[in-house]
């Protein structure tokens, strides 16, 4: 409990200044206020009321870390690589539950399913052969849209829900670019539509950026990316394609999406399964 502030004099108007201009969002911080300035200057700044306000969220945020780091980890079926059932496969269903499940920190096992031979254990909880599935509360969930609906309400720190005139955007880049894969035929259209989204994605980004939602990762960008990851994987392998370059900000966004530590973690190990995936798709 913060007491009364000692009796230090005035602070200097020097170190009012750099007080202000320091960020006060974590518990940490206050404390080392404290230490730099005193408790006196942090009531000038904030009141009494404010400074307490601040410790109590701080503390409570870290109580909610540590409940987080401390829950039992969560099972979790995955694809395992094709033709290579030991190894993390490329779905990008699975992948959004894992990213979600990484950037909220929350501790997870998975499970590796080999879906040309499904085993029965599997086929018991997930009776149509579906991945990703995960158990929480003694029951295993089907559906990543479910999944990451109910991360997001059983574990809310740190938020990832998108407000839902941007949960949409890029939704049909995933549609689009199949068509694209597959085509034989480069005057049927199917580039063009492609472009069509990821240019509506680049002017979003350019307005809204760098992730859909802001200066903050959200879930729409964590269904988006890895679909935007086979996206650049499969096309240039069988097209020789990539995205223009004159879309700078969906090219900006794709490479910070892949380069996060949340991503380096989930995604497949080698590109070649992404390609080894798609592969009978494109050669039927």
């Amino acid at each position: 409990m913060l007491g009364k502030a000692p009796t230090l004099g005035v602070a200097s108007t020097s170190s009012l200044t750099v007080a202000k201009n320091l960020r006060c969002d974590s518990l940490e911080s206050l404390v080392l206020y404290r230490r730099a300035f005193n408790c006196g200057l942090l009531t000038q700044l904030f009141g009494e009321r404010g400074v307490r306000s601040r410790v109590l969220l701080q503390k409570r945020k870290i109580a909610s870390t540590r409940i987080v780091s401390m829950a039992e980890a969560l099972d979790v079926c995955v694809k395992a690589a094709t033709g290579v059932p030991d190894k993390l496969g490329d779905c990008p269903f699975s992948q959004r539950v894992l990213l979600t499940l990484e950037e909220k920190q929350v501790p997870y096992n998975t499970k590796l399913i080999d879906t040309s031979n499904k085993p029965d254990w599997f086929l018991q909880i997930s009776p149509e052969g579906k991945v990703p599935v995960l158990k929480i509360d003694d029951k295993w969930v089907p559906d990543s849209d479910v999944i990451t609906q109910i991360l997001e309400e059983k574990y809310p720190e740190p938020p990832l829900a998108t407000p839902p005139e941007k949960a949409t955007v890029g939704s049909k880049i995933f549609s689009t670019f199949i068509p694209f894969l597959k085509s034989k035929d480069p005057n049927d259209g199917t580039e063009q539509a492609l472009l069509n989204e990821l240019r509506a994605l680049d002017e979003h980004l350019k307005d809204n950026g760098p992730f859909i939602n802001g200066e903050k990762i959200s879930a729409v960008d964590i269904s988006l990316a890895p679909k935007l990851y086979h996206l650049k994987v499969a096309l240039g392998h069988f097209k020789k394609w990539s995205v223009p370059e004159e879309l700078t900000y969906v090219r900006d966004y794709m490479e910070t999406l892949f380069s996060r530590e949340s991503f380096l973690r989930t995604s497949p190990p080698d590109e070649q399964y992404i390609i080894a995936s798609w592969f009978p798709k494109v050669n039927p």
